[in-house]
């Protein structure tokens, strides 16, 4: 049977007719291109874990974003294990860079005083803390801060990475017990021994 060419149909909407033929090849072809391309790519990117080429797949990338934020939570920097306890830096590197973040634009000496002795925030060089003195709850602290206390979230809102976060958290830690002239009095109802 052979199929007549521009033959029109028996149907009628609106007044208008359509002619009975068949797609152009070129067209076809690429719809099915299409729909292969859409089956591999749904398959590629969002079933398998690790994707034939190149980059992590939107599963890994979710469970990294997962861990990265579950780490931060916690306090550790990405380096560090699950079963890693944080403990402070102190070498003089790390403590140069600590300060230089602290006393920069990201505004921790504006309540805290440059040398930590506090003014609108508390006193840092005691032994007299809020909200904990271990470094994963200072990094906590810092990372979150205080907003309805006026402490943004890394001091100015400006984000760190963790190894800056944990740069400036040692460079407080380490200032424990430097005594400035005139610290902040200390609030016993909300501050308690640590350490």
């Amino acid at each position: 049977m052979s199929q007549k060419k521009d033959q029109l149909l028996s149907h009628e909407y609106d007044g208008i007719r359509e002619f009975d033929n068949a797609l152009p090849k070129w067209w076809l072809y690429g719809f099915y291109f299409t729909i292969a391309f859409g089956i591999v790519y749904a398959i590629n990117y969002h079933a398998l874990p690790t994707p034939l080429w190149g980059r992590p797949g939107m599963v890994a990338e979710y469970q990294a974003e997962v861990e990265t934020a579950a780490r931060v939570a916690a306090g550790r920097p990405k380096a560090a294990g699950p079963n890693t306890a944080l403990v402070a830096l102190t070498d003089l590197d790390s403590l140069k860079k600590g300060q230089e973040i602290y006393e920069g634009a990201n505004l921790c000496h504006a309540c805290h005083r440059k040398d930590l002795g506090g003014m609108v925030g508390p006193n840092l060089t005691d032994n007299l803390w809020i909200h904990g003195c271990t470094p994963a709850d200072v990094m906590k602290n810092v990372s979150t801060g205080f907003p309805p206390l006026g402490m943004l979230p890394y001091g100015s809102g400006a984000s760190l990475s963790d190894e800056q976060l944990l740069q400036v958290v040692s460079y407080v830690l380490s200032k424990q017990g430097t005594q400035p002239a005139n610290p902040r009095a200390a609030n016993p109802d909300r501050e308690k021994t640590c350490g």
